[in-house]
């Protein structure tokens, strides 16, 4: 997905990018860099306001989906802006218990199975298209935890 932006605000180009770290990525508007560190410890979720010219766009991020937000639409996806801070605690308690319970059962692919399931418990929790989103995270949630249960019943058997 694209990860650097140009935009044209009252007649002036601005560039926006996005670099990705280890720990911490970083935002560079017209080639000055700053850190944006992550809101969940998780996976990447951030929601970076950017002030050019009495305008304010959002760099944000859920996973490795990066979208800049101008005039409230998603310049990538052309979605409508939700503000990130709107994610609900129990969304994160999903995605950290099915994070944790698959490292338990699963090592390393239960982490890559929690990750995934965890992005789409947290898009899922803010999207303006669902009125009532905790039974599908419930779903996803008990789905990542029995395929993690899965592998670690086959790995017992091969064992065996």
């Amino acid at each position: 997905m694209k990860k650097k932006w140009n935009v044209i605000i009252d007649g002036n180009e601005h560039e926006i990018a996005f670099k990705p770290g280890a720990f911490r990525g970083k935002k560079i508007v017209d080639g000055v860099s700053t850190p944006i560190k992550s809101t969940s410890m998780f996976i990447r979720v951030f929601d970076e306001p950017i002030e050019l010219e009495g305008k304010t766009l959002h760099l944000t991020a859920i996973g490795s989906k990066v979208d800049l937000a101008v005039d409230d639409v998603y310049l990538n996806s052309k979605k409508p802006y939700v503000p990130l801070n709107e994610i609900p605690r129990w969304a994160y308690g999903f995605t950290a218990a099915i994070i944790i319970i698959g490292w338990i059962l699963s090592g390393l692919f239960g982490i890559l199975v929690g990750t995934i399931g965890g992005v789409f418990v947290i898009k899922r929790s803010i999207s303006p298209k669902h009125k009532s989103p905790m039974p599908s995270c419930l779903g996803v949630s008990a789905l990542c935890v029995v395929i993690e249960f899965l592998f670690l019943f086959m790995r017992i058997a091969v064992a065996l």
